[in-house]
């Protein structure tokens, strides 16, 4: 009864190893499609990763530089979460644009 019970738990974990695993391997792993729901839904930990992807994608700086991430994080990421608080059906890879001019108003 024993055994039987082990060899069930067992199939069981391989199943669920098996789904975790093809389900992980479908997910793109860059926030290209997020949305900002998915962003604000984000551990805060992990905003300001995802937020210099936004600012630094598809960004042909001289000699490779990208933005810093210190900026990022105390510039970009607040200016992010206002965005996607408005707009929480956007998706974070197309507000890149209103995230350089909100930041730019602000410089002024």
């Amino acid at each position: 009864m024993l055994y039987k019970s082990l060899i069930s738990i067992t199939i069981a974990t391989l199943s669920f190893t098996a789904f975790s695993t093809a389900h992980a391997a479908s997910s793109p792993t860059t926030p290209a499609d997020m949305t900002c729901k998915e962003f604000i839904d984000l551990n805060p930990k992990s905003m300001t990763p995802v937020a210099f992807w936004i600012i630094n994608q598809d960004t042909q700086y001289k000699k490779g530089d990208t933005v810093d991430f210190q900026e990022v994080d105390t510039l970009y990421t607040p200016k992010v979460i206002d965005i996607c608080k408005k707009s929480p059906d956007k998706k974070v890879s197309e507000i890149k644009k209103e995230i350089e001019e909100a930041t730019n108003k602000k410089a002024m």
